[in-house]
């Protein structure tokens, strides 16, 4: 039997076993080819499901040279932006410069944002508050402090 006959077969077994689809157990994999950086910000949301999947298909090095773009650059791709990547990894003519190129473009939803590092302000929320709930507090106590201020 080939490899992908075997990979198929125990795709399948698997499936059956914790009640997903094929497919679904193919997707959950492929995340393993990750490196621990990407996937980390694929488990605190940080990077959809969707585009881990397509960033899953480049080499380790080129997910290096994508983190260190990411990081830099406070970005993260979109969908688009992903499949892109993979297909210049696909034809060998990914290297730095074209990530920072396709990361560096403007996205047609994209919206400006601030960033307040998470332990800054973790030790004034309760440990089970998500990001979500923080935010709605923080919003809140803006409005509250700036209908009391005079400009």
């Amino acid at each position: 039997m080939s490899q992908v006959g075997k990979e198929k077969r125990s795709h399948d077994l698997l499936a059956g076993q914790v009640g997903e689809s094929r497919n679904q157990v193919h997707c959950y994999t492929r995340l393993a080819s990750l490196i621990s950086p990407i996937l980390e910000m694929v488990d605190e949301k940080e990077i959809a499901f969707t585009i881990a999947l397509e960033l899953s298909y480049l080499r380790a090095n080129e997910q290096e040279r994508l983190y260190e773009t990411m990081k830099s650059e406070e970005c993260t791709p979109s969908l688009s932006q992903a499949i892109r990547l993979k297909k210049m990894s696909q034809e060998n003519k990914l290297d730095t410069d074209r990530v920072l190129a396709i990361l560096s473009e403007q996205k047609p939803n994209q919206k400006e944002k601030m960033v307040i590092q998470k332990e800054r302000i973790n030790p004034y929320f309760p440990s089970g508050y998500t990001d979500k709930q923080k935010e709605e507090v923080i919003v809140k106590l803006l409005k509250r402090w700036s209908s009391n201020r005079r400009f």
